[in-house]
């Protein structure tokens, strides 16, 4: 088996997937992020700022450092919503070329067939049918399909940052401020994702937002992508975080078990808009998958072949 990694540039943090593959398995060895903030303004402006791409570049330099230690052959970035909205994307597409990393952007439609591949393949779904929810920094990508083919998707501009930026204005988030998100969101809903239908699919979801989420519910005092993975999070557990969230300013955020820090400011509005998916679906529960659009990208460049993987194999080296 060869190794293979994979850096995923977001809107909120920079990933890292270094996994061994051969020609029907991918086992994931190592997995980690660091929050950059790369879409910070991104809705008001559509430009990346310095600081931003200089943090960013940092995290993948080294992350590819990090890569070759493992003794990876093979070094993949992929950009998501931040860049493909920004002006100078492309600059910082070219950076990251130039520390010797093949990368590119994708678009709405990439995006989400790469997360919709990844969660069937982690979550072994065989040939039930799937309702994908990728909640991103700056956009949210539903994907509906069997088997490992998409039947229909959209990409949606309502991503935990993108939210946060242009309706949170105070801390603790206000009550007319949740209010605003919501609304928002459930309009763009039914303005936008008429042609979504759920039928009797399994809702899958991926993305920092639902990972955390399932982190919260069950109180981890460290992160655990094992019990993380496949957790069922139900709706009525969504309202009771956002209703404790609510209280709590970004200090306070930072002490609850399983909240990243670095997403403090943002779980919000994520959480939101979570709430309103379930809702405006009518679903009780979603399963949470830690295989998202990394393993997708994986499955596409380097395994070729067209039947369901398997299982997740154990994480280890």
């Amino acid at each position: 088996m060869k190794r293979v990694s994979v850096i995923d540039v977001g809107s909120n943090s920079v990933r890292l997937l270094v996994a061994r593959v051969d020609e029907a398995n991918i086992q994931p060895l190592y997995k980690t992020l660091r929050s950059t903030r790369l879409g910070a303004g991104v809705d008001a402006n559509r430009v990346l700022s310095s600081g931003a791409m200089e943090s960013t570049l940092g995290a993948v330099r080294d992350f590819k450092e990090k890569s070759i230690s493992m003794g990876a052959d093979e070094v993949l970035a992929v950009a998501t919503s931040a860049v493909r909205d920004a002006s100078n994307g492309e600059d910082l597409i070219r950076e990251i070329g130039r520390l010797g990393i093949r990368a590119w952007v994708l678009d709405g439609r990439q995006e989400a067939e790469l997360g919709f591949v990844g969660a069937a393949l982690g979550c072994d779904a065989g040939k039930e049918c799937i309702f994908l929810a990728d909640i991103g920094g700056g956009s949210t990508e539903l994907v509906t399909g069997t088997g490992l083919r998409v039947n229909n998707y959209i990409s949606l501009d309502i991503g935990a940052v993108r939210l946060t930026e242009r309706f949170v204005r105070n801390d603790p988030v206000t009550p007319a401020e949740a209010s605003e998100i919501e609304y928002y969101v459930m309009d763009i809903l039914a303005q936008s994702a008429k042609d979504i239908t759920a039928g009797d699919c399994k809702m899958i979801g991926i993305g920092g937002t639902i990972t955390t989420l399932a982190a919260i519910a069950q109180g981890m005092e460290h992160y655990d992508s094992d019990r993380v993975h496949n957790f069922v999070l139900t709706l009525s557990e969504v309202k009771c975080i956002l209703e404790k969230l609510a209280a709590l300013d970004i200090s306070e955020k930072k002490k609850i078990p399983g909240l990243h820090p670095g997403r403090a400011d943002i779980i919000n509005a994520g959480a939101i808009i979570l709430k309103c998916l379930m809702e405006h679906w009518g679903f009780e529960c979603i399963t949470v998958s830690e295989w998202d659009g990394l393993q997708g990208v994986i499955y596409q460049n380097f395994i070729r072949v067209h039947q369901n993987a398997g299982r997740i194999p154990p994480q280890n080296a």
